[in-house]
């Protein structure tokens, strides 16, 4: 009798805190592609005969993070060098209009123009900016795209820590120039609008988020059936894996320490992303300073939420949402899940305990089990 031996495709990466909530991201060039193949010999269908499928996986840098994609096998599998191209090549389109470490995108360009005419952008950055928008509603201002001026002063912008923490009138004036309703969308022709005109726009709590969707629409195109994206953590899937189950993705346990998984999920034809305080601080003036800002006080969140990890039906929708559950407290927070039907888990801080909260929905994707073959 012949016999078989199965190889395991390695789990997909831990989805862990964002490192950027509403600080900038590092638009670091894209490295040149490695193409690694996986090789998992599935089944033997007679003797002497293997049947063997290869998983695709690409690899890379951008946004000042890394990035993978996994290509499962199908009847309409493109070209590798052509489709691996064409994701980094759609990842220096979005730096290219996103990025605020970069003067000459079309964000920089919009930050340091003081009109507050229209001003001319591409289609994606005028959706990423209208759904922001739609979250800052939706949040009553806990998520904000204006926010950058308070998380340079501090310490968490493109100028580094701060030495100390800023004045009140200091905190004071930077207010006065954020604020979401200051921005305004327009989509034919594709433009935005700022009405003060020393507001500046900071998509880094959203465009890991977006980065994730525009690599699947690049696979979509291309007719892949099953694929798995992940930048930084931020991660959307469509299909399921060579043995048939959903890809299994986990959720980092919020410790400075070490890393470890808290959980792990099912995800197929969804969005994941996950914000939390663990990673991104430092101390000022002899006091724990988070990245995540809170727009509404012009200071860093003083919720006790440690870890917020959001399934939504696009990695953007699911990044800005786990950032506002961020700034939130978690009774807040919570309501407002349970409005928006999200599935959550939120990861609060209860003396020197943690609690773990988590919707039905989130905890049906927690016991997901083997999809169905045809």
């Amino acid at each position: 009798m012949c016999s078989s031996s199965i190889k395991p495709i390695s789990e997909a990466p831990i989805s862990g805190g964002s490192t950027a909530g509403v600080n900038s991201w590092h638009s670091g060039r894209i490295a040149t592609l490695a193409l690694l193949a996986f090789v998992c010999l599935v089944a033997i269908t007679a003797c002497r005969r293997k049947t063997i499928a290869v998983v695709q996986m690409f690899n890379g840098r951008t946004m000042g993070t890394t990035y993978s994609v996994k290509l499962v096998p199908g009847p309409q599998m493109p070209d590798l060098a052509a489709i691996s191209a064409e994701i980094a090549s759609e990842l220096e389109r979005v730096n290219a209009q996103m990025s605020t470490y970069r003067d000459d995108s079309e964000i920089s360009r919009f930050n340091n123009s003081h009109t507050t005419d229209w001003f001319p952008v591409s289609p994606e950055t005028v959706a990423t900016v209208e759904l922001s928008l739609a979250v800052s509603a939706m949040t009553k201002g806990a998520f904000d795209i204006t926010v950058g001026p308070l998380v340079s002063l501090w310490g968490f912008g493109p100028q580094g820590r701060a030495e100390h923490e800023p004045s009140e009138a200091t905190l004071t004036a930077a207010r006065q120039a954020c604020g979401y309703r200051h921005v305004s969308v327009r989509q034919e022709p594709p433009a935005i609008k700022k009405a003060l005109p020393e507001v500046q726009i900071d998509l880094s709590a959203i465009a890991k988020g977006h980065g994730v969707d525009r690599v699947a629409q690049v696979l979509d195109r291309a007719g892949v059936a099953a694929y798995f994206v992940e930048i930084g953590g931020e991660v959307r899937t469509r299909g399921t894996r060579l043995d048939g189950r959903d890809w299994q993705v986990g959720i980092e346990r919020p410790s400075e320490r070490e890393r470890g998984i808290q959980t792990v999920v099912g995800l197929s034809g969804q969005g994941l992303a996950t914000s939390g305080d663990y990673r991104n601080f430092y101390n000022l003036d002899n006091q724990r300073v988070s990245h995540t800002i809170d727009p509404r006080t012009g200071r860093p969140t003083q919720s006790q939420v440690v870890s917020t990890s959001v399934v939504a039906s696009s990695c953007a929708l699911a990044d800005a949402a786990a950032t506002s559950l961020m700034v939130l407290d978690s009774e807040e927070g919570w309501q407002l899940a349970e409005q928006q039907g999200w599935a959550v888990m939120m990861i609060v801080r209860n003396g020197d305990s943690m609690e773990v909260r988590a919707s039905e929905s989130f905890r049906k994707l927690e016991q997901a089990r083997p999809a169905s073959t045809p």
